[in-house]
């Protein structure tokens, strides 16, 4: 689309000028039907400008929801993966314990005595 343009904001806005000024100039000859078309004009120009400025800002705010929502998922994602991450060492070490206490309490050889 061509009012996509980045270059229309400003033009409608220097347009709108313009024509402002353009109406004290068709005002001074005494002719009202031409300042007022000016008026109008300018009017219309900045309008047109406001409108384009504020949808290109709603694009923007789009594009940067989607990209927090895509962090959001990205984040949402890797704590599932913790979770089961975390989940398998708890798994792990019950595992693990269950072990030790069906061998029972083994003395350790290597552990030095408390006999002086």
């Amino acid at each position: 689309m061509w009012f996509k343009h980045r270059a229309w904001i400003p033009t409608a806005w220097a347009l709108s000028a313009a024509n402002l000024v353009s109406v004290w100039f068709a005002a001074l000859p005494g002719e009202p039907a031409h300042a007022t078309l000016h008026a109008l004009l300018a009017a219309a120009l900045a309008l047109g400008a406001r409108h384009l400025t504020i949808r290109r800002r709603a694009e923007q705010n789009r594009a940067d929801l989607q990209q927090v929502l895509d962090q959001n998922e990205q984040l949402q994602q890797n704590a599932e993966e913790m979770r089961a991450r975390v989940s398998e060492l708890e798994d792990r070490l019950d595992f693990t314990g269950r072990l030790l206490m069906q061998q029972g309490d083994p003395v350790r050889r290597d552990a030095p005595s408390e006999e002086p």
